[in-house]
This record gives C-alpha cells, structure tokens and sequence, in this order.
C-alpha cells in the first residue's frame, strides 16, 4: 500500500497544541468558577473527593502544558535547521543534537500518561463524591475501578521503562533505537489497557443507575441521580395520584429526566471519544508499521499528540 504523508509546517504544529490547551482551559476554569460560587452559597464544606477530583483535573492540564513545552522546543530546534541538507539532520536536527532530542521526547511520554490518568483518576473521584450515599455494591464497583486504574496507569509506566533493554536504547543513535510507543506489539497493549479502563469508569454510573431504577422498581417511586449528581423523584399530588418530574422522558416504561439523559449522553461522549481516539491511534500505527519512516514531524510528533488526546 502506497503511504502518502501529509505535510504539515513545524510552526503550525505548535499552534495547534497550544490552541487545543488554550481551548481546553476554558472549562477547567469554568469548574472551578462555579465550584467556588457553590461554596459560598454552602455552609458545610465540600467532600474531600470533589476537592481531589478539581486538583486532578487541574494536574491533567498542568502535565499536557509540560507536554506541550517539550514538543515546542523540539519542534522550533527543528524549524532552525530545516534548510539544512537530510543528509546532515537525524530525526530533524544535527545529529550531535538528535540523541539530547529524543531523551528529552521520551521523557514527555510520561507526561502524556501522567495527563491521561490523572484525568481519569478526577473522574473516578467525581463520582465517589456522588456515590457517596450509595449502596454498598456501587461503592465496591467504585473501588475495583479506581484498583484496575492503578494497574493500567503502572502497566504504562512499566511499557516506557521496561520495554526497551537497555532504557537508553529509547535514545541511542548509534546501535538500533527502540521505543515502546512505535512497537506495535507494545501500541496493542497499551491500548487495550486504555480501553479497558475507560470502559471500567463507564460502568461506574451505569451501574449506578441500574441500581437506583432497582431501587425504584422496588418502591414504586423514581429517585436518581441527575448529571449534576442531585436526586429526582416523582411528584405526588393532594389527590394520592403521582406523575412524572417536568421536563421527563419514559424510555421502555422507565422514567427519566432530561437532566438524567444529558448528563449519561455527556459519559457516553466522553468515553466514547477517548475510546475513538485511542482506537484510531492503533489503527494508524498498525497501517503504517511496516512503511519506511515517514518525516520527524509525523512519528514522534504526531505520537504526542494522539496519545494525549
């Protein structure tokens, strides 16, 4: 199969981290906006878990800016020598510069993992502030979750410093290089672990919500919990008889609120994003594994960027 590379300037790269950060600052501060006007307007203090989870977030942010830095000094080193001849650049610099340039890349890998989690992580604290009244098996399904998520997060920790022997073969210009982010074998492991674990957070408020539907069931009444984490009910009238929250949906002869729905559409999003993105990475790499290697620009670079998304 031919492979045609597309072309993409140097400086247009760094622009597009750091639109994609500047854009993704905008909610983070919004949170915290309205996580400050809550706490005023409440006496009693926020649960620990809420706390941990904005501190998370806000980490997650902090460790794609790092991310971000690294990839736009590589990429302006590059740009300073891109009229040199290719016989005289490795990887897009001098060579006496290319193995500082792919240490300094490999240890940006960390901080793709370390923003990805802790994203991860922030959500699985949310959720524990929510399902803090809950019963004990939502509780249970909390703790396996945030377990499984340890392990895949050391799993990716262990792939960058185990995978290749010796570490410093990860830089070594010399002999043969290796990395386990460009080892198909090692991209199949990782990506399964990163499905895996965002298809184990998804359980959490599925699970959540199965129980509480249960619950209802059970009782003859409609309680669950909204995207904001509040509790709906139904409506009993003077008259003994009950209807349905304003603004609700019957689904299958279950009651729902449009709050509820748009608060599940927001998880299956999310989950479904980083899902596709995690996907797309592997299908990628799988087709292109065997194609002589492509511009700098598009290997390393481009491995930055759909990891971190």
């Amino acid at each position: 199969m031919t492979y045609h590379d597309i072309d993409i300037p140097l400086p247009a790269f760094i622009a597009i981290d750091w639109t994609g950060m500047t854009l993704a600052l905008i909610p983070i501060l919004l949170r915290f906006h309205l996580r400050r006007r809550q706490r005023q307007r409440q006496l009693q203090p926020q649960p620990f878990t809420r706390n941990l989870s904005d501190a998370l977030i806000l980490l997650s942010w902090l460790s794609g800016i790092v991310l971000i830095s690294i990839n736009t000094w590589k990429n302006s080193l590059r740009q300073h020598y891109i009229h040199q001849p290719p016989s005289f650049l490795y990887y897009g610099v001098p060579r006496p510069l290319a193995a500082h340039l792919l240490y300094v890349s490999w240890i940006s890998l960390f901080f793709i993992y370390i923003a990805l989690w802790s994203a991860k992580f922030a959500l699985l604290a949310f959720y524990a502030s929510l399902l803090r009244l809950q019963g004990r098996w939502a509780r249970v399904t909390l703790a396996c979750a945030t377990l499984f998520a340890t392990g895949t997060f050391a799993l990716h920790m262990a792939l960058l410093t185990r995978w290749c022997k010796p570490v410093s073969s990860n830089w070594n210009i010399d002999g043969e290089l290796c990395s386990a982010v460009h080892d198909i074998s090692s991209v199949t492991v990782s990506t399964a672990a990163n499905v895996a674990t965002d298809l184990a957070i998804l359980c959490i408020p599925l699970f959540a919500l199965a129980s509480l539907l249960r619950r209802d069931h059970h009782h003859g009444g409609s309680m669950s919990i909204g995207s904001s984490g509040s509790t709906t009910g139904s409506y009993y009238h003077p008259d003994g008889s009950s209807s349905l929250p304003p603004l609700s949906l019957s689904v299958g002869g279950v009651s729902f609120t449009k709050s509820e729905l748009s608060g599940l559409a927001f998880v299956l999003a999310m989950a479904a994003l980083s899902i596709t993105a995690a996907l797309a990475r592997f299908v990628t790499l799988e087709l292109v594994q065997h194609v002589p290697k492509a511009n700098i620009t598009h290997t390393i670079d481009s491995e930055d960027s759909t990891s971190y998304v």
